[in-house]
């Protein structure tokens, strides 16, 4: 079923963020009401100048829109260039699979979330910066959706905007940044319990 892996994602994000994560961590609550706003939008969806959008779709361009006017215009030009670049290569991957599906070994959209992280990195290497990461991994694949769209309707195919193989897409991609964060994490916790250990040795 399309769009089941971006239900179960959502749903365990939501579970996370409302009964485990910390009840003073900054921003729990929006956390939990974004991911409940997606879940019941997932169903929905509208027709705007003759394309069909989702709902969800709408509601993560809006939240992508409201981080990206807090960030200052350096790093907005920045943001831009990755934004696009990842917008390209992700309509591109999506054209390919339509003209030459021979050449998609594994299903489209997984290529496209894999691509897409990895230009995120190349562009949001710190792990200090992973907010912009995901920020930027997500405006630049909404835009290709966009650019992909477009370009199918001039040549007469109609395809919607954020449908439910993108929600799954962006799952992965969620996944990803998710698991990135884990592992530099448990790195660092391993880094700090060698080094105490280390001491402890000097000290004997």
């Amino acid at each position: 079923m399309e769009g089941i892996i971006f239900l179960w994602v959502a749903w365990g994000l939501w579970i996370y963020t409302t009964f485990i994560m910390e009840k003073n961590e900054k921003g729990r609550f929006l956390y939990s009401f974004y991911l409940l706003c997606l879940i019941c939008l997932f169903p929905y969806g509208f027709t705007i100048f003759s394309y069909e959008v989702h709902a969800a779709y709408l509601f993560l361009v809006l939240l992508s829109f409201v981080h990206l006017r807090h960030l200052g215009l350096r790093k907005k030009l920045y943001m831009l260039i990755c934004i696009l670049t990842i917008a390209m290569s992700y309509a591109g991957v999506g054209l390919i699979a339509i003209y030459d599906p021979v050449l998609m070994i594994i299903d489209p959209y997984v290529i496209a979330a894999l691509l897409s992280m990895s230009l995120g990195f190349i562009f949001y290497s710190s792990i200090i910066k992973i907010r912009s990461l995901f920020l930027a991994v997500i405006s630049g694949t909404m835009a290709g959706e966009i650019f992909l769209s477009v370009s199918l309707h001039t040549i007469g195919f109609s395809d919607a905007i954020g449908d439910y193989l993108y929600l799954d897409a962006a799952s992965y991609m969620t996944l990803i940044t998710i698991a990135w964060k884990a592992v530099h994490s448990l790195n660092a916790l391993m880094s700090s319990k060698l080094s105490s250990n280390k001491g402890e040795i000097k000290n004997i």
